[in-house]
């Protein structure tokens, strides 16, 4: 199946474009490419396929051969499917915007919490091999407690990597 054309997707735009009163009656090359979004050669082919002819030196299409060429493509059973799949992807948007705006919660963290060491782990927390005990009262408490876990897996691994008896590389 071919590739669809990129321009598909604004012929609602085209048109209102060129059913504007201000609309020149005629098109060139130059008109056709910023209309449609498209470069050059394609701007070429949409004016033959639109009828168009040259004029000297100059590519032209009437306007309103233009009109009725984007008639018969929005009538094309593509142009639905296009809109929606725009639609679908609006909505996935839509929804990862929400999913980015979920409430953040504040941790009232120590200064030096970023430099913690294994050594350095609050009271509540135990690391053993194979179990990992936190204890807590509160949410937030549980979330500065797991914090505290990962920067000292992050600052001071290879003592924790040891206490645990793995192997190391």
């Amino acid at each position: 199946m071919p590739a669809r054309p990129t321009w598909l997707a604004r012929v609602p735009h085209i048109l209102g474009s060129l059913q504007a009163e201000t609309a020149p009656p005629f098109l060139d090359r130059p008109a056709v490419e910023i209309l449609f979004g498209v470069r050059r050669r394609q701007a070429i082919r949409l004016l033959r396929r639109c009828g168009g002819y040259q004029v000297g030196r100059a590519f032209l299409v009437p306007r309103e051969s233009v009109l009725l060429f984007l008639a018969a493509q929005r009538a094309d059973e593509e142009l639905p499917e296009i809109e929606a799949q725009k639609r679908h992807v609006a909505d996935f948007l839509g929804q990862a915007r929400q999913s980015l705006s979920l409430p953040r919660i504040p941790l009232p963290l120590a200064p030096k919490l970023s430099a913690i060491t294994f050594a350095g782990l609050p009271p509540g927390i135990r690391l053993t091999p194979g179990r990992l005990a936190i204890e807590f009262e509160s949410a937030t408490e549980l979330l500065e407690k797991l914090f505290s876990v990962s920067q000292a897996l992050v600052n001071d691994f290879d003592t924790v990597e040891k206490s645990l008896g793995a192997p190391t590389a």
